[in-house]
């Protein structure tokens, strides 16, 4: 996922026809404005209206007046394929009420746990790969909607970095739990000089517990991305998982290759088996800050997401493999 920083400046989304308000949140439907786009100049109005979403997501200064950046919208957006593409994509997500609900219910779920919380304006796009699949910013949310498509699709991403284990999640009920999963970064604290398996671990339970918190009817396998028969079988061999970790002294590792074997995305954890799921230290992080979090109801999510001494976090869990 792309996070990059937030933007400065004045986001003028509001007066726009095509800018519908859920609530406190206005959702632009520029992937529709570009495919109605049939020319250069109508492409390049579009850009100038939206000089943010072209810094952000195209990472383009002035784009009105980038002509190669325009000429290669127009050329897309007159596509055939992509035509038929978009069509898809616009059959699939429809009015997008669904997704527009889901977002203004988290967001309101933020705001009581973090009332400084803004809403960010939410757009969508579609131009068949050009950008990233969402990136998400304090005050602007983009989704690449091509992305999202579904395994029915005219075309899915492309390219090695997206092998089918990670491919699977490129669907529309991912969406919103990658956003919120983002936005938790913003209150996650770390203790930078704390370089251990163990901080990133926590780092990525308390997100996970962060946006299960929002989102509390959404599955698990949505939130971490496992399927549903890698959760239970990970779930029931977690004391296996646990021992493999204390055995090998993982939990204070401080050797980045060594980390990256179970922190980042794989098909699967070899070092444990092929029914170990890849990152699962991750999984392991979620599982020992939820128990943190059950075992301490007094503490808010305000202040479990301020707690930047993942050890404490860990040594007051009590976790030790166990499957309650």
């Amino acid at each position: 996922m792309h996070l990059r920083a937030a933007l400065t400046g004045i986001f003028c989304l509001f007066i726009v026809a095509s800018c519908q308000k859920n609530e406190d949140i206005a959702f632009v439907r520029l992937d529709k404005q570009l495919f109605s786009s049939k020319s250069p100049d109508s492409v390049r109005a579009l850009l100038n209206k939206y000089p943010a979403v072209a810094q952000l997501y195209f990472n383009a200064n002035d784009a009105g007046n980038d002509t190669a950046l325009v000429h290669e919208l127009t050329n897309r957006t007159s596509n055939p394929a992509l035509i038929a593409f978009n069509q898809q994509i616009q059959d699939q997500f429809g009015d997008m009420a669904d997704l527009r609900m889901q977002l203004a219910d988290a967001f309101a779920n933020i705001r009581k746990d973090f009332p400084d919380f803004n809403s960010p304006n939410v757009v969508t796009v579609s131009t068949g790969f050009m950008g990233p699949d969402l990136v998400v910013t304090d005050s602007l949310i983009v989704i690449g909607l091509d992305y999202f498509a579904g395994p029915k699709a005219k075309y899915r991403p492309p390219g090695q970095e997206f092998p089918e284990y990670i491919l699977r999640r490129y669907a529309k009920e991912y969406i919103v739990p990658a956003i919120v999963f983002a936005i938790s970064d913003k209150y996650n604290a770390t203790n930078r000089t704390d370089q251990t398996m163990l901080a990133d671990m926590i780092y990525y339970g308390k997100g996970y517990v962060f946006t299960k918190s929002m989102l509390p009817e959404v599955p698990d396998s949505l939130i971490i991305g496992y399927s549903d028969k890698q959760l239970t079988q990970t779930f029931n061999a977690q004391d296996v998982v646990w021992a493999h970790f204390i055995d090998n002294q993982l939990l204070y590792q401080t050797n980045p290759a060594v980390k990256q074997r179970y922190l980042n995305e794989r098909p699967f954890t070899a070092e444990i088996g092929q029914a170990a799921p890849g990152a699962i230290g991750r999984w392991l992080g979620w599982r020992i800050v939820g128990k943190y979090h059950d075992e301490h109801a007094g503490v808010s999510m305000a202040e479990l997401m301020r707690n930047a001494d993942a050890r404490q976090i860990f040594e007051q869990s009590g976790y030790k493999g166990q499957k309650e």
